[in-house]
């Protein structure tokens, strides 16, 4: 299992590996070392990678460039800090994935890991947590992060491979380097586009309620869902429920707001609180802030209650509604719980998510940089309203439905021979 990435891109392979390791597979995670602690509670083996991402994105270089949610220069900024371990990082790759039989890849390393396949002669799936493959039906995740278009029509799939083409940019020489030291020819394309004729195989690691598999994407594209934590593994991680400090809050009135923007980054935190405690008065609601990476500190009052790590399982079910910054699992969390939606996305797939629950019926989006009270009040009027409640409430059985661990570990011991 080899992924790169925050919390929400180690998470989902940390569980399909200890589900994989519970079936009697041999696997390894290897991964960043912000992703150590969670592999290792999960009691899967674990190999790091020379970066810890989410040191990088706390500094303030990196906030500033997320929070201004333009895609090409925060990839270019990523691109030149990983210059710094490039080499390390090729080694790492090679070092940890020898002597395998299979390689799961997120779809940050999707190339790196194509390239090891290759020279290794052995099975590689990617597995990827947004829509990635080029399709007519939608426009490139990277076209809505903004929440600007949502969809281009006949641009549809232009979209796709320009977003494609530019990606494979900011990867072609560091995997040509990679390439040319384990001794393969170089690439004339990236993993996707041989995944997007049916020539390589992929998982599909989210709802497949929330988003199915077009209908012009090929057969070995194989739908998944999302990979939440089982019981089990939520008590090996440490997650345990609500605390009772906020219990006790939570039975002392009406089911609040959730609002929480998890690992984006929030450069001002008073305004934020002004912000949600101005909307909370107006709507004359509770809230609950979840602060995530950001320092947001307030001692709570009836009104809003603040919290650092939560367990949306425990929490979301007992709220009126989410608001966040669209993040795959965290959009299908809200869902799940039956609550309606505001999205204010920031970078990457969010606009995506967002854009998908408004056209579910199920929420509302506007970009993380356009927040005010007068924003965040328009919103929540929004999907507070009944028919928004009634619909959400409709999806979320179906989302509870969905198994993604049990598809994901179904389709790579199933297809292992065709891989």
């Amino acid at each position: 299992m080899v992924t790169f990435g925050t919390r929400g891109d180690v998470q989902p392979f940390v569980v399909l590996a200890r589900a994989l390791a519970d079936r009697g597979h041999e696997v390894r995670v290897v991964a960043p070392r912000n992703g150590e602690d969670m592999a290792r509670a999960a009691d899967v083996p674990y190999r790091p990678l020379p970066m810890d991402i989410q040191s990088l994105l706390l500094g303030e270089p990196a906030r500033r460039m997320l929070a201004s949610g333009h895609l090409v220069r925060s990839l270019r900024w990523l691109q030149n800090e990983q210059q710094a371990y490039a080499t390390d990082m090729r080694r790492a790759l090679i070092a940890e994935t020898e002597s395998v039989d299979l390689i799961v890849s997120n779809q940050f390393l999707e190339d790196y890991c194509a390239a090891i396949a290759t020279a290794r002669q052995v099975a590689h799936v990617p597995m990827h947590p947004t829509p990635l493959l080029p399709s007519r039906r939608f426009a490139s995740v990277l076209f809505t992060q903004r929440g600007r278009w949502r969809q281009l029509g006949p641009l549809n799939h232009l979209s796709q491979k320009l977003s494609m083409q530019m990606y494979w940019r900011t990867q072609r020489d560091e995997v040509s380097a990679l390439r040319q030291e384990l001794g393969v020819p170089p690439a004339a394309e990236m993993i996707r586009s041989t995944i997007a004729r049916g020539e390589a195989p992929c998982l599909l690691g989210y709802s497949q309620t929330l988003f199915p598999a077009p209908a012009d994407w090929p057969p070995r594209a194989y739908p998944a869902g999302c990979l939440e934590l089982s019981p089990e593994l939520r008590t090996r991680l440490g997650v345990r429920g609500v605390p009772s400090e906020l219990d006790d809050w939570l039975e002392a009135g009406e089911p609040p707001v959730f609002l929480g923007f998890g690992s984006m980054p929030v450069l001002d935190e008073a305004a934020l609180l002004r912000a949600v405690r101005a909307t909370l008065a107006d709507l004359g609601m509770r809230g609950i802030l979840a602060a995530g990476w950001s320092n947001l500190e307030t001692a709570g009052d009836d009104t809003l209650f603040v919290v650092g790590d939560v367990d949306h399982q425990s929490l979301l079910p007992r709220c009126a509604a989410a608001v966040h910054h669209g993040g795959a699992g965290t959009t299908y969390a809200g869902l799940a719980a039956g609550l309606p939606t505001l999205v204010c996305s920031v970078f990457f797939d969010q606009g995506f998510w967002g854009s998908q629950c408004q056209r579910l019926g199920v929420g509302a989006t506007f970009p993380f940089a356009r927040l005010d009270a007068k924003q965040l009040a328009s919103g929540l009027r929004a999907i507070l309203d009944s028919r928004v409640v009634a619909r959400a409430r409709e999806l979320a059985p179906r989302l509870r439905d969905e198994d993604g661990v049990v598809a994901a570990v179904t389709h790579l011991e199933n297809g292992l021979d065709a891989l």
